[in-house]
């Protein structure tokens, strides 16, 4: 199963995240994948790992370049330019399974511990200033979980800031998406904006609302007002523990959060193992994105008709009972 946390900046994208992650670890045998794509790169010393050096940087053009040659399998793609971020798998492509994630390339770029293994996207180098965009540090991400099967496993991704997820396929690319909404007007702001783009782009389905930094009842009553109880998942209280993180930069211990806190991080669990499997649906929704983005002239001028990289035949494992 894959889930997101998105929402504005500050709001606690990483703080969810990474709590979430760690619980998910503790409490099953299955493994959960860990990727950051925040420009501030927090998840890694949360999940009380070091930082992650720019050279395991999955963005870093080198490490980019192994994964997208190990993806591409035995597919007739010459030029790793035609390797797009939209490029879906094929009976020819490499799949990453979550459970064989050591047998993989990627595992040499990530930080591991048990069951829980963590991933920087990557950012802004001092060449990169002034010359760069930080969507072209996303591509690999994409392109990973356009080939990544998570039948076995979890993946969390704490991602970038705001609306960012829809520059690209990330908002179509998880089961649940979790929006962290603080009790502010400026929260609620990102909130509504996230909710028109989703329903445009046909995934309002899979939105939830987290409540983050909830002091009081009229919190609460200031979140109802603005959104429906029904896309709320809970309330995640001001937390001790989590001011102490903030101010020390020590790790999350997920068994000092308080109480209320914990039982949120059961409640997602529930909710997302609850979901069907939606690793086909997801396949056709990046068919059709991937179709609208190559036929564009920028790319047509330069590699010719890449919708011929979609394989009608191709579809993920059928659901084990």
């Amino acid at each position: 199963m894959r889930i997101a946390f998105v929402g504005k900046g500050g709001s606690g994208k990483s703080t969810l995240a990474a709590s979430f992650a760690l619980y998910l670890s503790k409490n099953t045998e299955k493994p959960v994948v860990v990727f950051d794509a925040d420009l501030n790169i927090h998840a890694p010393k949360l999940l009380q790992f070091g930082s992650i050096p720019f050279k395991k940087h999955i963005s870093n053009p080198e490490v980019t370049n192994t994964i997208q040659k190990w993806l591409i399998g035995d597919n007739d793609i010459p030029k790793l330019g035609a390797f797009r971020k939209t490029t879906p798998p094929t009976r020819k492509s490499n799949l990453l399974l979550l459970e064989n994630l050591n047998e993989t390339p990627l595992t040499d770029f990530g930080m591991h511990r048990n069951n829980l293994s963590v991933f920087a996207v990557g950012t802004y180098q001092e060449d990169d200033i002034g010359a760069s965009c930080y969507h072209n540090n996303l591509a690999i991400l994409e392109s990973i979980l356009n080939h990544t099967d998570d039948l076995n496993g979890y993946v969390v991704a704490d991602m970038v800031a705001g609306v960012d997820s829809f520059a690209g396929t990330l908002h179509a690319q998880f089961d649940l998406t979790c929006l962290i909404v603080e009790p502010t007007k400026r929260s609620i702001e990102v909130y509504e904006k996230y909710k028109e783009l989703a329903e445009e782009a046909g995934v309002l389905d899979g939105l939830m609302v987290i409540a983050n930094k909830v002091r009081s009842g009229a919190d609460k009553e200031f979140i109802a007002r603005h959104i429906e109880n029904k896309t709320v998942l809970g309330y995640f209280a001001d937390d001790e523990h989590i001011r102490h993180i903030d101010q020390t930069e020590e790790s999350i211990d997920v068994e000092k959060l308080t109480t209320q806190n914990q039982k949120l991080l059961v409640t997602i669990t529930s909710k997302l193992d609850a979901l069907p499997d939606m690793r086909n649906e997801r396949l056709k929704k990046l068919w059709d994105l991937h179709s609208r983005y190559v036929n564009q002239a920028f790319i047509t001028e330069r590699f010719g008709d890449l919708t011929t990289q979609i394989d009608p035949e191709f579809s993920y494992r059928q659901m084990k009972t």
